[in-house]
């Protein structure tokens, strides 16, 4: 890659050259050239050139203001070295040349600096003011950078540069970055320009290095962090093995600092998320009513939605009709977590708009069927049992989209299926839904439940469902005198005994009400 980011493989700081301007690749011993769409094009001996074009010796390669030709690298014999690199140390603690001159000095700097960053928990200040403290131990080096390894990318974290008016990202070879990182090492270039193999390295070349020191940051298990770089560009100084020795040394301490500044934001990252979900939890709740007598004097009402989750994808709502009806319903909406917890705000938001205008149960679930339809980019969906109590008679008008049928259970303790025609989903198309309604009298002591599927569909190990026959069992008999709300404890108990733990598989949402 050559061009104007600071990363690319031949980095070029004319403004005349793009960021990705031109790609160099081999392909079984031949070379091409392809130019990325830059604004100022790509030449082969003075010619621009479209797509890939074949690259020689021969050629002449121009790009912007810079001239290039391709020479194909000569193997190093055993004496010379292949790269620019005049000292290289290993980075373990292990090493005990690190220390062994000016072992206090060393000490010394390595306990100040660890101070320093130990009062700085942030991981960008932290890396900032490492930075500021080796510019000042190393008066040599101009410009400094940390590099952060993120999967196959490298990311500056953190720059320093002691040239006035240079605030352009600080360019680095990739090539001496990615082998500092593979080797472990500490790698040192005394004199770049006098080294004649740098004649093949064009990156390095319009670094306008004098000398460099890169280190990489290693933590627990040898995973690599990232690297430090210092460079020089002045032509009367230059760094030293002792140097390289004495930064690998201060590297080896901030690779700890670095990995539990890291470690500490990561857990700084998960507690506020953590927060943000149970705030959005308590919210979500908020949304639920619990007025439980509102219903009238006629009848008792109560409801309860518990998450598997942090959130929830169920709900439940009930409210007074404008005629003096009241309306209820139970929905559970596809998918668990924080998308389902927000579309299913939406789809209460729609129902308590759309209930007061609608002329019955399935007039109502066809409306909110057409909206949530005509604009859900989300693709989600939800189910849902929708009835109107009318105080006057007891009577309920219920009606379902795709939802598990409810459940009557009358005075004697007798628990009977609702034979409701389920229909479609809500949301998942905008068709008309194929459903009716039912009229139920309710006499006193009657007891019409709603539910989701996390009461039926609640299984031990992939085996057998808790199923609605269980649920029948488990609220008939003698539990048709109990308050309403033991009656929810008692099958949310059977379902834990059934399945032989305490967390649940999903949601679970039920409404209970009762005609007095």
């Amino acid at each position: 890659m050559i061009g104007r980011q600071p990363d690319a493989s031949v980095y070029l700081e004319s403004l005349a050259v793009s960021r990705h301007h031109a790609k160099i690749t081999q392909e079984n011993g031949s070379f091409f050239v392809q130019d990325l769409g830059s604004s100022n094009g790509t030449f082969v001996n003075g010619h621009r050139i479209v797509g890939r074009v074949p690259l020689t010796e021969r050629d002449t390669l121009q790009i912007g203001p810079y001239e290039m030709g391709l020479v194909l690298e000569t193997p190093p014999t055993s004496n010379e070295p292949a790269q620019v690199i005049r000292a290289k140390v290993e980075l373990q603690s292990s090493n005990h040349t690190l220390f062994s001159h000016n072992a206090s000095q060393k000490l010394h700097l390595m306990l100040e600096i660890a101070r320093s960053l130990g009062h700085t928990p942030d991981l960008d200040p932290m890396l900032g003011k490492l930075l500021d403290h080796l510019l000042h131990l190393f008066p040599q080096a101009d410009r400094g950078v940390v590099l952060f390894c993120d999967g196959d990318k490298l990311v500056t974290r953190a720059q320093r540069t002691r040239l006035l008016g240079d605030r352009h990202d600080v360019p680095y070879s990739r090539t001496i970055v990615r082998r500092a990182l593979e080797e472990g090492a500490g790698i040192l270039s005394e004199d770049v320009r006098s080294d004649r193999n740098l004649v093949q390295s064009a990156t390095l070349v319009s670094l306008n290095l004098r000398s460099f020191l890169c280190v990489p940051l290693i933590g627990r298990d040898g995973k690599r962090l990232g690297v430090i770089q210092l460079d020089c560009l002045r032509n009367n100084q230059m760094f030293r093995p002792e140097d390289l020795e004495l930064l690998s040394a201060i590297t080896l301490q901030a690779a700890v600092v670095t990995e539990n500044a890291a470690f500490h934001a990561e857990r700084l990252r998960e507690e506020r998320l953590k927060q943000e979900i149970l705030m959005a939890r308590d919210i979500q709740q908020q949304f639920l009513p619990s007025d439980f007598e509102s219903i009238g004097p006629t009848a008792e009402l109560f409801a309860q939605c518990v998450p598997a989750r942090e959130v929830s994808g169920d709900l439940y709502d009930f409210f007074r009709l404008g005629d003096g009806r009241f309306a209820f319903f139970v929905g559970d909406v596809s998918g668990k977590g924080m998308p389902a917890a927000l579309f299913m705000i939406a789809v209460r938001t729609l129902a308590r708009n759309l209930a007061p205008t609608a002329t019955g149960a399935v007039d109502f679930l066809q409306r909110l069927n057409f909206a949530l339809a005509n604009d859900n980019p989300t693709h989600l969906y939800v189910t849902m049992v929708f009835g109107i109590y009318d105080n006057r008679d007891g009577s309920v008008l219920i009606a379902s989209g795709g939802h598990p049928p409810p459940l009557l259970r009358r005075a004697d303790g007798q628990v009977d299926v609702v034979t409701l025609k389920p229909g479609l989903l809500l949301g998942s198309a905008p068709i008309p839904l194929r459903i009716s309604d039912v009229r139920i009298n309710l006499h006193p002591g009657d007891t019409l439940i709603l539910y989701t599927d996390g009461y039926v569909e609640a299984t031990p190990d992939d085996k057998e469902e808790f199923g609605i026959d269980r649920l029948r069992q488990t609220l008939g008999g003698v539990r048709t005198t109990l308050p309403l709300q033991q009656c929810v404890l008692e099958a949310s108990a059977a379902i834990r005994r059934f399945c032989n733990k305490d967390e649940l598989q999903d949601d679970q949402t039920m409404l209970l009400l009762r005609k007095r």
